[in-house]
């Protein structure tokens, strides 16, 4: 098994040897972003959709069936806040905050939705994947 810390200074070390000016590298649950002055944006601090997690279907075709979605931590970060069970929002609103490396990042629902439970607590360290919120689309 491969040290990740060895592996990713020997990844920077070529980095600053070429003309790169930014590199985004993914290997799954790793992802590591670097960028020189004029270098892209960081992918790791753009606007992060809630995912939909569609429940099966059951209902009959008459019937519209509602739409459970989870918004989940897009890094490990600090879990900040959320908006409080029972609010509604429209796509793009934000429905939670958290931390990265004293950065703020607001994750947003994709579409009309009812807060219907807040899976965090403020404060508590969350890892990749986590689902923050749930949602039903409204």
């Amino acid at each position: 098994m491969t040290d990740i810390v060895t592996d990713t200074r020997a990844l920077l070390r070529l980095f600053r040897q070429s003309g790169y000016a930014d590199i985004h590298l993914r290997s799954g649950d790793y992802e590591l972003f670097v960028a020189r002055p004029g270098g892209g944006a960081n992918p790791l601090h753009a606007q992060v959709v809630a995912e939909a997690a569609a429940a099966p279907s059951a209902a009959a075709p008459m019937e519209t069936e509602k739409v459970e979605q989870l918004v989940s931590a897009p890094h490990i970060a600090s879990f900040v806040s959320a908006l409080s069970v029972g609010s509604t929002v429209v796509a793009g609103d934000a429905v939670a905050r958290i931390e990265l490396l004293g950065e703020p990042i607001d994750l947003c629902a994709d579409q009309p939705a009812l807060v219907t439970e807040v899976l965090a607590e403020p404060g508590a360290l969350v890892e990749y994947g986590a689902p923050l919120v749930r949602l039903l689309a409204a």
